[in-house]
């Protein structure tokens, strides 16, 4: 035996995290389409917004990998410009002992030189009198100064032209991680600006999406009252037919007989609610369900009615059939009339889906 349950899919819910990401402005002209055309532009609008947050997901993740790599080459960046800096302090000190030690075994030759020359005595201070002996005494000793100069001199431009070298390479090395930062950045410039573009088109779908899907309830809570008011009309013109034979019926009638039926519930205002007329279908489903038992209740208590409804599944149908009073009363406890008019609604929304499964459909 099918159930009428809630599991009736494509109808009348609007998620909550949809209605978060509702834009205030829109674009969109609200027009009321035909059922069909409607329930096509909800499905394109839903198959948009899937599209557009998956691309959204996408290129979050891209604009987390751009900056992890602009971190990456930034860290890069700022370690050569180190090397850079340290090589530059090591030449100005290397460019300074070069001074310092030209200027110190200069003075130290001159130094050695006069004390040299004054300390002579006998034999050796002939060489400092200005013989052509103590000249060329002289001139080996400026030969020997000369040449120690010489030598320290070249160790330090050796040491200086290495420093140099090493300092080409790291300015090029470093005008290559500025040239990588740049691009870098320029990558993550373009996927922020992508990101909040599809941001942007999701809001447009989605606010869409919003109003169609609500236009959509309103059309079916319209056919589904049009229908109770169809079927209520049918049945109202079958009356005069058969009124006589009802009349004589309740005046002969003594006491109301035992029934299955609770007392019947009153709309708001006091009213009654007119029986409509099943069609064969809905008719078949009572027997089969409940075998027209308007009072029945399933064994496990979720299914109540001659129709079998589910409570969710009765609220919802209830509220599209404009008998918003209904909701919340067990099925069971209603009417007959308000049994059929919420059938008649239910079949009018979604035919014999929710019934799938009986003989009947």
């Amino acid at each position: 035996m099918a159930k009428v349950d809630a599991r009736v899919p494509g109808r009348r819910t609007l998620p909550a995290a949809l209605l978060s990401t509702l834009v205030a402005t829109t674009t969109l002209v609200v027009v009321l389409f035909p059922s069909a055309a409607r329930a096509d532009q909800v499905s394109d609008l839903r198959a948009q917004a899937t599209t557009v947050s998956q691309e959204l997901i996408e290129e979050q993740l891209q604009v987390g990998a751009d900056q992890q790599q602009v971190s990456v080459v930034s860290q890069r960046l700022a370690a050569d410009a180190g090397q850079v800096a340290a090589v530059d302090h090591q030449v100005a000190l290397d460019q300074q002992a070069i001074s310092t030690r030209t200027d110190l075994v200069r003075r130290q030759a001159i130094l050695a030189y006069i004390n040299d020359g004054s300390k002579a005595s006998g034999a050796d201070a002939e060489l400092f009198a200005g013989s052509e002996e103590s000249a060329q005494a002289a001139d080996e000793y400026t030969t020997i100064a000369s040449g120690n100069i010489a030598t320290a001199l070249d160790q330090l431009h050796t040491a200086e032209q290495a420093l140099q070298t090493q300092q080409a390479v790291l300015q090029q090395r470093l005008a290559r991680d500025q040239a990588d930062t740049d691009l870098r950045a320029a990558a993550l410039s373009a996927s922020e600006h992508t990101e909040s573009q599809l941001q942007s088109v999701q809001s447009q779908v989605t606010g869409q999406l919003a109003i169609a899907v609500a236009q959509q309830a309103a059309a079916q809570q319209a056919a589904a009252a049009a229908a109770v008011s169809a079927a209520q009309r049918a049945a109202a013109r079958s009356v005069p037919a058969r009124s006589a034979a009802v009349a004589v019926v309740s005046r002969s009638a003594t006491s109301p007989g035992p029934s299955s039926s609770p007392a019947p519930s009153a709309p708001p205002g006091g009213g009654s609610v007119a029986d409509p007329a099943l069609n064969p279908f809905l008719q078949c489903v009572v027997q089969a369900e409940s075998g027209g038992d308007y009072g029945a209740v399933s064994p496990n208590g979720l299914y109540m009615g001659a129709f079998q409804f589910s409570q969710p599944t009765w609220d919802t149908a209830a509220q599209d059939a404009g008998l918003g009073f209904l909701v919340g009363v067990p099925p069971n406890e209603a009417t007959k009339p308000e049994q059929d008019s919420v059938a008649v609604a239910l079949y009018a929304l979604d035919g014999d889906q929710p019934w799938l499964g009986d003989r009947c459909s």
